[in-house]
């Protein structure tokens, strides 16, 4: 998207996009104590700067597909400007009713949504739902609005608007949305009641199918009961489409994801009931670019140890390795593979890998405890986490080339889907924070231009919320060096640095606290009430205020949303130490039975040697030494062919 450009103009006309959010739905904007974008356009009414007479339907007709092809180009944030002087506006008010102007509040909902404007949005496409199942843009609308819905997972609150609303569910998206509301909520049973509504003509369906297993899953049940959908029937009508039958599901880039997870699924079931060569045959149906490839190896590799055929499992972990070397399950699969060792009675490389194993990974457990205790370490996984996530090259390497503890943390760390969510976020605000001192200069200049002299942004009795929020930035900088420096020191220094640290973040916390209370708009609202102007004045001198508390508004949400990662990052770290203490447990077991089984392996050579009997393994090499004397040295044959021979060949 092109940057914004420097004049106030066009910064007026990008906030009235992004404003919007405080206009009622579905009256004329008056203005109120919070101005709103559309008591804007009113006020230019009034001043003749609107003439309401120019708006004909070849106007209204140019306009929106101006807007339509601003919101193909990606430019959201125009489109919506453009799209909401149509819909708030003097100009086309005596054409709400013609498609045209349907069209261009339908799409302000879906150029909001692109925005980021997911509150808006869904304001703006309920104002289509409000004119009812035959309007012509009502089932455009609907699409969309569950589109929002579920990409802002509110889904609670968008089930309640749409009672409020009184929108009729044609194709069964709105009972998806309650039976997906439900199922996040833990209520098993009234999910499969709105999920049972859900039938082949809805594009939600595959979706809708995949819930009710895991449901039947959740509950314990696998198999079919009497007159219910079993997981198994359920995960199969989504993996095993037949040929002929592709009307079945609405073909979308969600459905093959929920095949691939449908198909995992079934595996998972057959190894659980005792299936093993079933779910052998499941994994090995998981194609080789579907996302959920590693999961299918590694289980595949499972149920060929149950099945008993250790060389297979053995080279499907190889496969593994290499293909997914920072998959979570690495840890897991290195020990699988020295288990499968065992089995092959390959007892000194399996105690190798055991013995590496554990040497690798039980310091580990000091380094969760070190990051569940440092924040500044749980900073950092969270940047690897994030890393690994978009595929980025790995870190460089220690000085010595072995991965540090830090990286081996990274690697098998599981977060929370949440935390990915919350990253995001926090991107976004970061970007806007680089917008926010633009905002406010365009601001000041056009409240200056509208009242002819300097204006001045006051907060009254408030603390200065930029004082705030560089003081809030100066403690976390002092913080995060006393934090470096503690890594350094021991006995008494450490104590007392590690004193200071937690001065420090209890005064940032302290001051973050005042910083949301500064930043409480109810006295900002209490004075525009006691000022009780009219016109364009003080309508641009309150958004100046806004915008001037924009950056410390970001700086107060940003630190909420890292407090919201940092713990899902910490309640991450105490799931891997549990997992990493089984781990540890097994693999030491895992080292007890290869010596045991190297033990009894020898003695059975022994016992087959004083009986007259060749082990086995020693046939071969004892029939080659028994054939040749005492001068003589044996040479192995040697190939006919050597490979340099074809060097350059063509």
């Amino acid at each position: 998207m092109k940057r914004r450009a420097s004049t106030p103009g066009f910064a007026f006309a990008l906030t009235l996009a992004f404003t919007c959010t405080f206009s009622r739905a579905w009256a004329k904007p008056v203005v109120k104590a919070r101005p709103e974008a559309g008591a804007y356009l009113e006020e230019m009414e009034k001043r003749g700067l609107v003439d309401k007479t120019l708006g004909t339907p070849q106007r209204l007709a140019a306009e929106v597909q101006a807007a339509d092809d601003e919101l193909v180009a990606g430019n959201a944030a125009l489109a919506a400007a453009r799209l909401y002087a149509i819909v708030e506006g003097p100009r086309y008010q005596d054409l709400s009713d013609s498609e045209d102007f349907q069209d261009a509040e339908y799409r302000l909902g879906i150029a909001l949504h692109r925005g980021g404007g997911s509150s808006s949005a869904r304001r703006y496409l309920g104002r289509s739902l409000q004119r009812g199942s035959k309007a012509p843009f009502y089932e455009a609308a609907l699409r969309g609005y569950i589109d929002v819905c579920l990409d802002e997972r509110n889904l609670p609150v968008c089930v309640q608007e749409l009672d409020r609303l009184g929108a009729e569910d044609q194709r069964a998206e709105i009972a998806y949305l309650r039976g997906r509301a439900a199922f996040e909520a833990g209520q098993g049973d009234e999910a499969e009641d709105e999920l049972a509504h859900v039938g082949p003509t809805s594009r939600f369906y595959s979706s809708a199918l995949y819930l009710r297993g895991v449901l039947r899953v959740k509950h314990g049940v696998s198999k079919k009961a009497a007159g219910a959908l079993s997981a198994s029937d359920a995960f199969c009508a989504i993996a095993d489409v037949k040929a002929g039958d592709s009307l079945r599901f609405y073909i979308d880039g969600r459905y093959y994801a929920l095949r691939d997870l449908a198909r995992l699924a079934l595996g998972r079931l057959a190894h659980e009931e005792g299936r093993y060569d079933d779910a052998f045959y499941h994994y090995f149906l998981i194609p080789q670019d579907s996302n959920r490839l590693a999961e299918a190896l590694f289980e595949a590799a499972w149920s060929s140890l149950q099945r008993r055929e250790f060389d297979l499992g053995a080279r499907l972990v190889e496969e593994f390795l290499k293909a997914f070397p920072r998959s979570p399950k690495t840890a897991e699969a290195r020990l699988l593979f020295a288990t499968l060792q065992v089995k092959t009675c390959r007892f000194v490389e399996a105690e190798k890998g055991f013995g590496q194993f554990l040497t690798v990974h039980e310091p580990l457990i000091a380094a969760i405890d070190k990051a569940l205790a440092d924040p500044s370490t749980r900073s950092a996984l969270a940047l690897r986490l994030l890393a690994r996530d978009a595929n980025a090259p790995a870190p460089a390497p220690s000085p010595s080339g072995d991965p540090t503890a830090e990286d081996r943390i990274a690697e098998q760390l599981e977060v929370d889907g949440r935390f990915f969510r919350l990253q995001a976020l926090t991107r976004g605000l970061r970007a806007e924070a680089l917008d926010a001192g633009h905002v406010e200069r365009a601001w000041s200049g056009l409240s200056a231009r509208i009242a002819g002299t300097p204006v001045q942004s006051s907060q009254g009795g408030l603390l200065d919320p930029a004082a705030l929020v560089t003081h809030t930035e100066e403690l976390g900088a002092e913080a995060a060096r006393l934090r470096a420096s503690l890594r350094k020191k021991t006995g008494p220094d450490a104590d007392a640095a590690r004193k200071s640290l937690e001065d420090f973040e209890a005064r940032r916390r302290e001051l973050s606290a005042t910083l949301s209370r500064t930043l409480d708009m109810d006295a900002l609202e209490e004075t525009n009430r006691e000022r009780g102007a009219t016109g364009l004045a003080p309508l641009v001198h309150a958004d100046s205020e806004h915008a001037a508390q924009l950056k410390a508004r970001v700086a107060a949400l940003n630190e909420r949303l890292e407090r919201a990662s940092g713990e899902l990052i910490r309640q991450a770290l105490i799931d891997l130490r549990g997992h990493l203490d089984d781990l540890l447990r097994r693999a030491r077991l895992g080292k007890i039975d290869a010596v045991v089984g190297q033990k009894r392996k020898l003695e059975r050579q022994i016992e087959d040697l004083a009986a007259g009997r060749f082990p086995p393994e020693m046939f071969g090499k004892l029939h080659i030494e028994g054939l040749i004397r005492d001068d003589e040295e044996y040479w192995p044959p040697e190939k006919e062919i050597w490979l340099d021979e074809y060097e350059n060949y063509k």
